[in-house]
């Protein structure tokens, strides 16, 4: 299989979305009480877990729709490259936030 400029473009306009989904999970679990001098008994524990969680489910459900609806709407070769990079930077996003690439 040949790699194509389109399939290339699908790819990172699938990665730039993960970009985002993951900013915006960052950015709304802190302002949720996730910072980093936040006072998390066991309660603001859980809710800024689940406000993350909720907020990364559904920027990449949204970012899946995206996919799926750009897919049907452009060439074959861009279709591909928007199915690798959602599912490359699925795995990816999931593993940075689940703490990998650590410091």
């Amino acid at each position: 299989m040949t790699i194509t400029r389109p399939m290339v473009a699908g790819a990172v306009v699938a990665l730039a979305g993960h970009g985002l989904a993951v900013g915006f999970t960052i950015v709304l679990a802190t302002a949720a009480g996730g910072g980093p001098n936040a006072d998390l008994d066991a309660g603001g524990r859980f809710a800024a877990l689940f406000f993350g969680v909720f907020t990364y489910g559904v920027a990449q459900l949204v970012l899946l729709v995206s996919c799926f609806t750009l897919s049907g709407r452009v060439g074959r070769g861009s279709s591909s490259g928007l199915v690798a990079g959602w599912t490359f930077g699925l795995a990816a996003s999931l593993f940075y936030l689940c703490g990998g690439f650590g410091t």
